[in-house]
C-alpha cells in the first residue's frame, strides 16, 4: 500500500451551476474534516459571456474582458466568503482564462492541491466540466484524486464506501485514499471482488486478502462481496446502489484483454453514478502508454 492520504488543500472549480455549488458543499464537509484549506478556481474563455447567472448574451451592453474578469473575480469572492463564514474554511479563489480541462490540471499543480472536488456537470449551453473529452481528460490526467459530485448528490459524508477490486494491476492503489476517508468519516467499506471468466481466483483472492488485511490492520470495518454476472461497471453500479453507499472509489487504469489503458469503466462509473465517485490515477501508467495505444484526441497535457 502507498503512503497515506492527506488532505492538505482542496481545488474546487466553479462555474456558478447548482452542481458545482452543490460540489462546494461536500468539499467544505472534506475542509472540516481534515482541516483543509480551500482553492476556488473558475475558468473561462474571452468568448464566454453569460458566465454569471444574472448576466446573459442578450444584455444591451456586454462587459469588456476586464469587466467580465472583475465580475466573475466579485462572484467569487462572495462564495467564498459565504461558505468561509458558514463553515469557518479558509479559502483562496483565481480565475483564468482557456481550457477548462487544462486549467484545472494546471491550477491543481501550481497551487499544490491534493484533491479535486468538482461537479459532474456545468452549466447547460458552454462548456460543461464533464461533457465528451473533458470527462476524460480531467479524470485521468490528475495527478492527485478527483472526487466528482453528481447533481442530486446532496447527502453530506460517507456512510458506506464501495471499493472494488478487479483483475488490473493498479487496482489496490487507491486504498490509501479509501483508508483516509473511511477514518475521517467512521465508514464502512464494501469491497467488491469483480470477477470475469478468464481471472485467475486465486490470485484475485490474494488481492483481497491483502486489501482486507489492510483494512483489519487500520480498524476499518469491511465486507465483501463476489460479483461476477455482467459488465464490471454495471455490477459495480448496481452493487453501490444495493448497499446504499455514498461513494464508489475507482481507478482509471481498467486494462481490456490486450493490456491497453482504455478507462471505459472510469467513464461509464463517473457519467452513470448517482452518487459521488472517487477517481485515482496511477500517473506511471499514463507516461507509459503511446498516444495511439490511448486513443483518440487523449494527450496527458500535464507532462
Amino acid at each position: 500500500m502507498k503512503h497515506q492520504f492527506q488532505v492538505k488543500k482542496i481545488l474546487i472549480p466553479i462555474d456558478f451551476s447548482n452542481t458545482s455549488k452543490l460540489a462546494l458543499e461536500h468539499a467544505a464537509h472534506l475542509c472540516k474534516k481534515f482541516g483543509s484549506e480551500l482553492h476556488l478556481v473558475h475558468i473561462y474563455k474571452t468568448s464566454t459571456i453569460d458566465v454569471l447567472p444574472n448576466l446573459t448574451a442578450t444584455s444591451a451592453s456586454l462587459p469588456d474582458y476586464e469587466s467580465l474578469r472583475e465580475m466573475v473575480i466579485e462572484e467569487l469572492n462572495e462564495i467564498g466568503k459565504i461558505f468561509s463564514e458558514k463553515h469557518n474554511i479558509p479559502y483562496n479563489i483565481e480565475v483564468k482564462e482557456g481550457s477548462v480541462s487544462k486549467g484545472i490540471i494546471a491550477t491543481a499543480k501550481d497551487c499544490g492541491a491534493d484533491l479535486i472536488v468538482m461537479g459532474s456537470h456545468g452549466v447547460s449551453g458552454f462548456e460543461e466540466f464533464f461533457l465528451g473529452s473533458n470527462a476524460y481528460r480531467v479524470v485521468t490526467s490528475a495527478t492527485v484524486p478527483v472526487l466528482t459530485v453528481q447533481e442530486k448528490a446532496d447527502k453530506m459524508g460517507f456512510e458506506n464506501i464501495v471499493l472494488p477490486i478487479d483483475n488490473s494491476q493498479h487496482t489496490r492503489d487507491k486504498v490509501s485514499e479509501v483508508v483516509a476517508l473511511a477514518q475521517a468519516f467512521g465508514s464502512k467499506v464494501h469491497i467488491a471482488q469483480l470477477m470475469r471468466e478468464d481471472d485467475d481466483v486465486a490470485i484475485m483472492k490474494l488481492k483481497v486478502k491483502q486489501v482486507e488485511d489492510h483494512l483489519d490492520h487500520k480498524g476499518i470495518s469491511h465486507e465483501t462481496t463476489v460479483l461476477n454476472e455482467g459488465h464490471i461497471a454495471t455490477m459495480t453500479l448496481n452493487f453501490a446502489q444495493t448497499v446504499k453507499a455514498d461513494l464508489i472509489a475507482i481507478m482509471t487504469d481498467q486494462e481490456n484483454f490486450n493490456g491497453f489503458f482504455v478507462g471505459e469503466y472510469a467513464q461509464q462509473i463517473v457519467n452513470h453514478s448517482k452518487i459521488p465517485v472517487l477517481s485515482v490515477t496511477p500517473i506511471g501508467i499514463i507516461k507509459g502508454f503511446s498516444q495511439s495505444q490511448l486513443g483518440g484526441d487523449y494527450k496527458p497535457f500535464y507532462l
